[in-house]
């Protein structure tokens, strides 16, 4: 059995412009839901007679079908590329994977995708416009270097001007090595929209360490990296740290009333469309 390459999603906010019969509508959109029944009177259309209503009316009045034309969202992959998200190796591709994944959901709901890539930065050639062709999406992901340079990710002024004004669905994919002020920030640009903060968890990748000899970890807070000899009560206190943040990052997307999707082990299709069951967007 193929094994399915998006997820499906419901947005409450989505916008509905009501279509009455065949009159063409300004607004463009992925599905015509029926909404109910107006008096003719209102909305004079004779395409559109809904004969049930007419007949069974104890007034004698004649009704017309109306329906909803949901206008299209859009969905955008906020892809944090400062130096620790490449201390694991494997975020390079996984960025590339979700952001395709968050692509494809969008096309198959009849939606917009973007993407924005962004570091100390964002260059024009990390930043995709708002689109539905799936083929173009794929090449452009496909074509992208994220260069491994020394960069940070405390210059984001940018940001919100690249985001499309309308309403929008924001993966906001990170390892949330930020300060947890500006996390805050960070949220607080993004008030207009839906954010999902989706979290590349490393908990696993540091109980996979050994207990004893050399590794390399990033050092978020002075983004160095760093050397170390691994003893067990040193591979506890990271752990420990590490906990500790997630905790904290946590606690600030619950005061803003964000629910997050943590991935600590590459894209698992279960638990990604378990989050969209339970969350309420």
């Amino acid at each position: 059995m193929m094994r399915k390459n998006y997820f499906n999603y419901s947005i409450s906010w989505r916008s509905k412009n009501y279509r009455y019969g065949n009159h063409l509508s300004s607004k463009i959109g992925n599905d015509f839901e029926y909404s109910g029944s107006k008096n003719f009177n209102d909305h004079p259309d004779l395409s559109s007679i809904d004969i049930k209503n007419s007949i069974t009316d104890p007034y004698e009045d004649i009704f017309v079908k109306t329906f909803n034309l949901n206008n299209p969202i859009n969905l955008v992959a906020l892809c944090d590329i400062s130096s620790s998200m490449f201390a694991m190796k494997e975020n390079n591709s996984l960025i590339k994977q979700l952001s395709k994944l968050i692509a494809s959901s969008a096309v198959e709901h009849g939606d917009m995708f973007s993407m924005i890539c962004y570091n100390d930065a964002i260059k024009n050639n990390l930043f995709l416009e708002p689109g539905n062709n799936i083929h173009n999406i794929n090449q452009w992901i496909d074509k992208l270097v994220f260069a491994d340079t020394r960069a940070t990710s405390e210059n984001l002024s940018d940001i919100v001007q690249k985001v499309p004004n309308e309403k929008s669905l924001v993966f906001w994919i990170s390892d949330f090595h930020h300060s947890y002020e500006r996390i805050d920030t960070m949220i607080e640009q993004l008030s207009n929209h839906h954010v999902i903060p989706v979290h590349l968890s490393t908990e696993q990748e540091i109980k996979r360490l050994p207990n004893y000899g050399f590794t390399n970890f990033m050092d978020s807070e002075l983004n160095v990296e760093r050397e170390i000899f691994l003893r067990p009560k040193i591979k506890d206190k990271l752990l420990s740290d590490y906990k500790e943040g997630k905790e904290k990052i946590s606690h600030i997307f619950a005061k803003n009333q964000l629910m997050h999707l943590e991935l600590d082990n590459g894209i698992d299709m279960n638990i990604i469309q378990q989050y969209f069951m339970r969350a309420v967007i």
